[in-house]
């Protein structure tokens, strides 16, 4: 009896044990724990903030002044000085050619209703030789609702360099030059900026620059040296003129400082990153410095406990393949479809060949969303509303950042989440495959030849953890880029998916389906010099995500039978 009773005592830890394991699983998967205040809400500027360090031979960029100035209406506004000639006044006069109107104004102060005036109705304005200590900064913030309007409708603003670090986020008080001081708030019209203008050419970072960035260190450090003007134009910064523009960001116990200089474009050839800056992605590095790391140690288990992915190497689709999608999600007739566009423009048109081609295919239910806005995707109901009861959810192939953007850690997020745990269907094809995994590969916005982006590595929308996803894998040639990124994180799986090939996964199980391979990167196994790194497997083939092994290979023949 005993014996017995205790037999059974066992079994039913046993069960017990296994149902809370498959409980945790269970949470695990269908957890929201992606945060709105991860990303900032403002992503870009729809008009250009142009700095002035020192330009004085403004025909070195006056193909950048035509191009804001050109047939526009032009306000100058700038403290009565020794020299008359007014050098940027007399550039943007010319630049604004017959056809544009120029008018400036000279004061020892600020004339509030001649600049309320001016950004109400000006494309183009200056301001130069301002006021800069102690008061000027109250001044100005009276005006930062005309300012943001201004920039809203496009406008363009160039600042001098005596006024110019009071439009950043933060700016230095009234101290000897590089002597600590305490940050004063700014105008933040430069998102998260602290600006440092060089009169002198110092290789060397301004030390009350650095003491801002470590009391502040949600915050980008901008250092631009002298004869250089530095653009702002939506979230992409140039440089013009003779010299560069360093960008900093703190270490911390996590991560180094980080700095990148960029300068002048000198060619077409050239390579972006040798001239342009992402600020939101500067922005993102610097807040994801302040929270837990990312990928944690010990990241969640790649299993989804409903539903179904469907993850697609770009470069088209395997054939069948989203018939079968369609049936996941109830069949033509009962299936709600959405489909997301990755699109970097604020509007996109009324017709998605995507939806067009499900409709023309029998779908009865299929629409799409698309949103630059995220106050929009976290707050509008109406906008949120098709996901609600949806069944499937596709995203398109772009640049997998725009998603990012879009929905982390929004109320639209959470729902897509809901339509898997739901037990429906998500997919998507190259961007649409990487956005997939909670960690997101290859998301820089300037180029996308990195496959490990700061301040985006967090972005994806987490429908399966545990893994990195890489799309259009052999034919551009990123077995390199997998293996750089397993060896930094190798407590991830890696998965290269080739293009017209695709991962379908339920629970833990992906199967391989189309004309070329999926590749899975474990550093659990050793790797031996002079082999692949990884295992690729054909269509037809399955692998555990969880356990990391193979569980179906078609690259093997049964051995013959010799009996």
């Amino acid at each position: 009896m005993n014996s017995y009773s205790n037999l059974q005592r066992l079994k039913f830890a046993s069960v017990a044990s296994w149902i809370a394991v498959l409980f945790t699983t269970c949470c695990v998967a269908q957890t929201f724990d992606e945060k709105f205040e991860h990303w900032p809400v403002d992503l870009k500027i729809n008009g250009r903030i142009i700095i002035n360090n020192g330009v004085r031979d403004f025909g070195a960029v006056k193909p950048l002044l035509v191009s804001v100035a050109e047939d526009k209406q032009v306000a100058s506004f700038r403290r009565i000085t020794a020299d008359p000639s007014n050098p940027l006044a007399k550039a943007l006069l010319e630049a604004a050619g017959p056809n544009g109107k120029f008018t400036g104004f000279s004061s020892l102060q600020i004339q509030p209703e001649k600049l309320r005036k001016a950004l109400k109705d000006a494309d183009v304005i200056a301001l130069e030789n301002e006021r800069q200590w102690p008061s000027y900064i109250p001044q100005l913030a009276e005006f930062t609702p005309d300012f943001e309007r201004f920039l809203e409708k496009g406008g363009t603003l160039i600042l001098d360099r005596s006024v110019a670090h009071l439009f950043g986020n933060l700016h230095p008080g009234k101290v000897p030059d590089n002597a600590a001081s305490p940050a004063q708030p700014g105008l933040n019209l430069l998102p998260d900026c602290v600006l440092h203008c060089e009169i002198n050419d110092s290789e060397v970072t301004n030390e009350t620059l650095l003491n801002i960035l470590r009391a502040h260190p949600r915050s980008v450090g901008v250092q631009l040296k002298n004869e250089t003007m530095l653009m702002l134009s939506g979230r992409k910064m140039s440089c013009y003129g003779k010299g560069s523009a360093t960008f900093t960001l703190m270490a911390n116990e996590s991560a180094p400082m980080r700095a990148e200089s960029i300068t002048p474009q000198q060619s077409r050839r050239q390579s972006e990153r040798d001239y342009l800056i992402d600020l939101t992605e500067w922005r993102r590095d610097a807040i994801d410095r302040t929270i837990e790391p990312f990928p944690p140690a010990k990241p969640k288990t790649p299993f989804i406990e409903n539903g179904t992915l469907v993850i697609v190497g770009g470069g088209g689709m395997p054939p069948g393949l989203m018939d079968r999608l369609v049936e996941l999600a109830g069949g033509k007739q009962n299936a709600k479809l959405i489909y997301v566009p990755c699109s970097e423009s604020d509007e996109v048109g009324e017709r998605q060949r995507t939806v067009e081609s499900w409709k023309s295919s029998g779908v009865k239910h299929a629409t799409f969303i698309h949103t630059k806005d995220r106050n929009q995707a976290n707050t509008d109901e109406a906008f949120m509303a098709p996901l609600k009861d949806a069944t499937g959810i596709w995203f398109g192939g772009g640049r997998q950042w725009n998603f990012a953007d879009s929905y982390y850690g929004t109320k639209t997020h959470k729902l897509m989440k809901d339509v898997l745990r739901r037990g429906g269907v998500i997919g998507g094809s190259s961007a649409g495959a990487s956005i997939q995994a909670r960690y997101l590969a290859r998301a820089t916005p300037i180029q996308n030849f990195r496959i490990m982006a700061p301040g985006y590595e967090r972005g994806g929308l987490g429908f399966i953890s545990g893994v990195a996803i890489d799309q259009h894998f052999t034919q551009r040639g990123r077995q390199k880029d997998m293996t750089q990124l397993v060896n930094r994180y190798p407590q991830m799986l890696g998965i290269g998916i080739d293009e017209g090939t695709a991962l379908v996964v339920q629970k833990s199980r992906g199967e391989v389906v189309g004309r070329g391979q999926v590749h899975f990167y474990d550093r659990n196994l050793p790797v031996v010099p002079g082999e692949p790194d990884y295992i690729a497997l054909p269509a037809g083939s399955s692998y555990d995500l969880d356990k990391r092994k193979i569980l179906n290979d078609t690259r093997k023949t049964p051995a013959p039978d010799n009996n």
